[in-house]
């Protein structure tokens, strides 16, 4: 018990729980890759209702990201990485044994549920228990663990072909290890901190400076504190930062990207995707070693140039060239679009949107930054194949390619500079590493006082 306690809060198990919520969305989100058709073929479903099957993992995931910020901060990080744990483990189960579409959309809803609180709770633990001078690298686990999760989903959908039972159950078993991983990791420090102000602010009401630090504490779990006139240029920046993640094409990318190797000529295009994924975890270490040393305003601003190249010179590849021509000049430009994607806006996106925003704000903000790039996900995934029907790819990607050069210009007027150091924000949460079992210890000390003096049986002291 004592060796539990004393790993509860080490940087290893904070990575590690970071890492597991990864690996449990990208493999959700990417193993409809190889389950689409078999169950479309079974259920003899349409074009509409496979597009809700696609969406309704990104809906629960949408909603998951949203309420599971705001539940963190009233309960703590710990119940919500119990909570994905639990849904990730029955959601991908009951996908698996489910009889009927309407089953199947139903439990993978819930599995996008625990999928989205991840994509809240495990890059806000790693911002919050883990030194600043190493946030950066360890915040990348979470955005690499992403990209290995996808790249297993493509590897069993090509090994396991046709057998989507199997593949739905197999996501069940990053959500198990994160269940063992919930067991003995430590609470925030932070949210124990806060807790521990407000009850010493309740107990001592004739206290002013007290009571004014109790009202500004509640005041800071207001969702309206986000329409704050200091809130305004951090939230604006986050919303940016979620457009240039979605909304310049990585999933439109990933979509066609059978189709370009069709177009080279390649005769065996799934092997070629799965080879596009193992270079998508491999630039996720391009920002893995360079976050920290090169920063990460540089990183942003220099892959957003580049994403949006790629989609100009893309866009203008279905206009002129043919064939193979088109193909191979795609394939090319396909591979250093993902790997700028991933080495700036896909990895830095998860820790930054903690980093930008103040501290009596960030339980508000970052989910609902995080629910805005899950919205574009979904609205881009259930309507992108309609839109290109209509206006055609080449359309498609000369729109993509705008939306970059706007985000690219607001970005290097907006983004501040100091990003990613202490100086960013004079609320920075981090806590050395040295002080967080002093932190638990004291906390743990005052409850220990509190059962000691009250009359009540200690059972019935509420922690």
């Amino acid at each position: 018990m004592k060796y539990l306690n004393n790993i509860s809060n080490k940087s290893w198990l904070i990575v590690t729980q970071s890492c597991l919520g990864g690996l449990v969305f990208g493999y959700a989100t990417g193993i409809i890759v190889g389950t689409l058709d078999p169950i479309a073929s079974k259920f003899n479903t349409s074009t509409v209702i496979k597009g809700v099957i696609v969406c309704s993992i990104l809906v629960g995931a949408l909603i998951g990201s949203f309420a599971g910020g705001f539940a963190a901060n009233k309960f703590g990080r710990k119940p919500l990485l119990l909570f994905t744990a639990l849904t990730c483990i029955c959601g991908a189960i009951g996908s698996g044994l489910g009889e009927n579409v309407a089953t199947i959309c139903i439990l993978r809803f819930i599995h996008g549920l625990g999928v989205g609180s991840s994509s809240s709770v495990c890059p806000l633990m790693v911002a919050e228990m883990v030194p600043i001078k190493r946030r950066g690298i360890f915040g990348s686990f979470f955005q690499i663990s992403i990209t290995v999760g996808i790249l297993i989903a493509n590897i069993l959908a090509y090994v396991i072909k046709g057998n989507w039972r199997l593949m739905f159950c197999l996501g069940s078993i990053p959500g198990g290890l994160l269940f063992f991983v919930w067991l003995v990791i430590a609470e925030s420090p932070v949210f124990l901190a806060k807790k521990s102000t407000t009850t010493t602010s309740t107990n001592q009401e004739n206290n002013e400076n007290q009571i004014e630090t109790q009202q500004q504490n509640n005041q800071s779990t207001k969702f309206t504190i986000i329409f704050s006139k200091k809130m305004r240029k951090p939230m604006l920046v986050g919303v940016l930062l979620a457009t240039l993640a979605q909304l310049t094409g990585i999933n439109a990318f990933m979509y066609f990207s059978n189709t370009i190797f069709k177009d080279a000529g390649i005769n065996n295009p799934e092997i070629a995707s799965v080879a596009l994924q193992v270079w998508n975890v491999l630039t996720t270490l391009i920002a893995i070693f360079l976050v920290d040393k090169l920063g990460r305003r540089v990183l942003l601003f220099t892959g957003s140039i580049v994403m949006t190249t790629c989609d100009l010179l893309i866009a203008l590849f279905f206009v002129v060239l043919t064939g193979s021509a088109k193909g191979w000049s795609s394939i090319v430009f396909l591979f250093i679009f993902v790997g700028a994607f991933e080495a700036s806006i896909g990895t830095l996106f998860w820790f930054v949107i903690n980093e930008i925003l103040p501290e009596d704000s960030k339980s508000i903000g970052a989910p609902v930054i995080n629910a805005c790039q899950w919205t574009f996900n979904t609205i881009l995934s259930f309507f992108f194949l309609v839109v290109v029907e209509y206006l055609g790819q080449s359309t498609m990607f000369w729109i993509f390619g705008g939306i970059g050069v706007f985000c690219t210009i607001f970005l290097y007027f907006n983004l501040p500079k100091s990003l990613g150091t202490s100086k960013n924000t004079t609320d920075d949460i981090s806590i050395p590493q040295d002080q967080l079992e002093q932190t638990i210890e004291e906390l743990e000390n005052e409850k220990n006082n509190a059962i000691n003096s009250s009359k009540l049986p200690p059972a019935q002291i509420q922690a």
